[in-house]
């Protein structure tokens, strides 16, 4: 992109803050309205984009009735950065999102100025099924109706408009077929869409490998995601679940069918075309760092002081990771957090014993804390593929550095290594 990711998001937060009033207004006025024979009811999605708040893509609804001067995008996708604490009630999984309107218009010139495509779905509604869902989105997006607690896998804006048509239209076959080539193909002859990665058919997926496609070019951010998602994200997803992700709903909807055997997506369509190219990764990654690290957890064995030096620095920094997640665990209302078990290796106990731990001849209770830890980081190892979560592959050389840098604790290693370590003495033939 040519324009910085401020001016980004600088133009989005002026023009959602200038039309939403004046939306919200006009839809307001047409809660009277009833639809005409001519409206539609489409499933608008946007195509990944270049940020890690936008990497997803996002789904909206939009309503078009030309007999009645209608064509409104129902978004609910958006929050208010005016909020209170904005930042402690997002971190705590607090804060609220809401259902926004706005013409379709200025949906089409956000998404143009951030080069990121929109695929339209025609849903092949009556007129009847097209009026439910209308008044429902209207008496919706009202004030006291139109904020909700988000959850980025179970309620989302793709997962908002997935239940609601499924409400109303029931049931749709969302099932994806067992042949997977034929699928494909069909998806492709019905829509001319470059996906931002390879779809994937096969059903036993994680809600956690469902992000990495995704993350390809963002390894520190997919090491951090990794670091913060516990046992919930490693659930095995089932079709329906799938549809937390825009392009994964956009998928479904196109090969779904309705009780009569016919499609539920009558047409497809390209209303914007992908001009932005993401950026690639850098060429520093989570695995270079901490294998590097671990390099520098050997070489600190040159002396005493370097590797306190090195132990302490190391260890504390785990503890604090460690607290971090616990909070994330117990204090916070974000379901995919709990159950983390980076606790196995980012243990905040590392804040006490390290710093009363003495490097040559430790303290028994400081022994028997790092033998443990020593033994954990070995079952860790040897099991890594066998732990029910799923750990970020940059995760492996912490681990490792933590089990060669507890066992100097555990046995008194150092007194092993002493050919490192000489004292100048007058054993050694030095006055």
């Amino acid at each position: 992109m040519t324009l910085s990711t401020k001016s980004n998001l600088a133009l989005g937060l002026s023009t959602f803050l200038t039309l939403f009033f004046v939306c919200s207004a006009f839809a307001q006025s047409t809660l009277s309205r009833t639809l005409s024979a001519q409206s539609e009811i489409t499933l608008l999605t946007a195509s990944p984009g270049d940020e890690l708040y936008s990497v997803f893509g996002h789904s909206a609804l939009r309503v078009v009735d030309p007999e009645n001067n209608i064509d409104l995008v129902f978004n609910y996708g958006t929050f208010d950065f005016n909020t209170p604490n904005f930042y402690v009630k997002f971190a705590r999984g607090k804060l609220l999102y809401k259902l926004s309107v706005a013409p379709m218009e200025y949906f089409l010139a956000e998404y143009k100025f951030d080069g990121r495509a929109i695929y339209e779905q025609l849903l092949n509604l009556n007129l009847r099924e097209r009026q439910a869902v209308y008044d429902f989105l209207l008496i919706n997006q009202l004030p006291e109706n139109a904020y909700y607690q988000y959850d980025f896998f179970y309620d989302n804006c793709a997962t908002r408009i997935r239940d609601l048509i499924d409400e109303i239209v029931e049931p749709i076959w969302f099932d994806y077929p067992g042949v997977l080539p034929e699928a494909m193909e069909k998806l492709r002859s019905l829509l001319d869409y470059q996906f931002h990665y390879q779809p994937d058919f096969h059903t036993h997926r994680t809600l956690r490998q469902m992000l990495q496609p995704l993350l390809t070019e963002m390894p520190w951010s997919t090491f951090g995601i990794d670091l913060a998602l516990g046992l919930p994200a490693d659930k095995v997803a089932t079709p329906w679940d799938f549809m937390y992700l825009p392009d994964e709903m956009l998928i479904a909807f196109a090969l779904a069918s309705l009780p009569d055997g016919s499609p539920l997506v009558a047409e497809h369509r390209v209303l914007l075309a992908k001009t932005v190219v993401p950026s690639p990764a850098g060429f520093i990654t989570p695995n270079m760092v901490f294998w590097f690290v671990f390099l520098l957890a050997l070489l600190s064995f040159v002396s005493k002081t370097t590797s306190r030096v090195f132990d302490k620095t190391f260890f504390t920094v785990l503890g604090i990771t460690g607290v971090v997640v616990l909070i994330l665990w117990f204090f916070t209302d974000h379901i995919t957090t709990k159950g983390n078990l980076n606790l196995l290796w980012a243990i905040p106990t590392h804040l006490y014993f390290i710093w009363v731990a003495g490097y040559g001849v430790p303290r028994l209770s400081v022994r028997f804390y790092f033998r443990a830890v020593a033994a954990l980081s070995v079952l860790m190892l040897v099991a890594w593929n066998w732990i029910p979560q799923g750990f970020n592959s940059a995760f492996f050389p912490v681990v490792c550095t933590v089990l060669v840098k507890s066992l100097p604790y555990a046995f008194e290693i150092p007194q092993l290594l002493s050919f490192w370590n000489r004292e100048k003495s007058p054993e050694n033939g030095v006055a």
